[in-house]
């Protein structure tokens, strides 16, 4: 394969990759680093990346230990349930390339260690396996004729290029989606044949909370008038109605007249 056609190819697997985590993620419960829970059970896709002549990339799973009983041997139950769920895939059409049991463990100087194993699954796919010319042909037929625009990629200029991409897109998201699916069905058989034995239950999936819609502006609503309050038992004594003042007439101006002076007698003379 040539160096531009595998960085190519790549970049757009990883963009199908990144889109089926993004839908398992808004399905489901979304955790950290672009892992996903489903049913209980911790879930991954990794990027993918080119080994030898082919492209690959890892989906895992990590193994309920909360299944096993408190007095069994962890690590032979765990192994045990690893064994059982790679037999179940190998059955399908499309069998994962490499498995393994990986023990990993999470945390920092803050964080408590955690200590989890989990199931690895590789698949590798060959450019045969992801697109074909005939139905490169027949699917840029279909878009000519129906006068529809071949999906844009950006550096490729030529139609056929275009649609090649727009099939590897589609049958890389096709397929990883479907390995997630069966993995989960697996790890339901498993998971609910060692309840069974044990008499355990299975945990519920959480429910993940609605999505908060953006609010309305909201007009004010007219409160309907309230019920006529029931009559008490004590009549209470009706509300006096304010009395209105009555104007006070208008006092009238009288002109005064000016006071009398009062007569001086004049005195009598006394005569000699």
């Amino acid at each position: 394969m040539g160096e531009v056609k595998n960085q190519l190819f790549l970049e757009h697997i990883n963009k199908s990759l990144e889109q089926v985590r993004a839908e398992f993620r808004g399905k489901f419960t979304p955790k950290k680093d672009n892992r996903f829970l489903i049913k209980g059970i911790t879930y991954e896709v990794s990027p993918c990346d080119i080994n030898g002549n082919d492209y690959a990339f890892e989906i895992s799973s990590k193994i309920p230990q909360d299944i096993f009983p408190p007095r069994a041997n962890l690590d032979a139950s765990k192994t045990k349930y690893f064994n059982e769920v790679i037999k179940i895939l190998n059955k399908l059409p499309k069998r994962p390339a490499e498995t393994k049991m990986e023990n990993i463990i999470h945390g920092s100087l803050d964080v408590e260690l955690k200590e989890r194993d989990y199931v690895k699954l590789l698949y590798k796919y060959k450019d045969s396996e992801l697109y074909t010319m005939d139905e490169v042909a027949k699917r840029l037929k279909g878009y000519i004729s129906k006068g529809a625009p071949i999906p844009d990629v950006p550096g490729v200029a030529t139609p056929v290029g275009k649609m090649v991409i727009h099939v590897l897109e589609e049958s890389i998201k096709k397929s990883a989606r479907q390995h997630v699916l069966d993995l989960v069905e697996a790890n339901e058989t498993i998971k609910k044949a060692t309840l069974a034995k044990t008499g355990g239950k299975v945990t519920p999936e959480p429910k993940k909370p609605a999505a908060s819609k953006p609010v309305k502006a909201v007009k004010p609503v007219k409160k309907a008038a309230k019920p006529a309050a029931k009559k008490a038992k004590a009549k209470t004594a009706p509300k006096a109605k304010p009395v209105a003042k009555k104007a006070k007439p208008a006092k009238k101006t009288v002109a005064r007249k000016p006071a009398a002076k009062p007569a001086v007698k004049k005195a009598k003379s006394k005569r000699k």
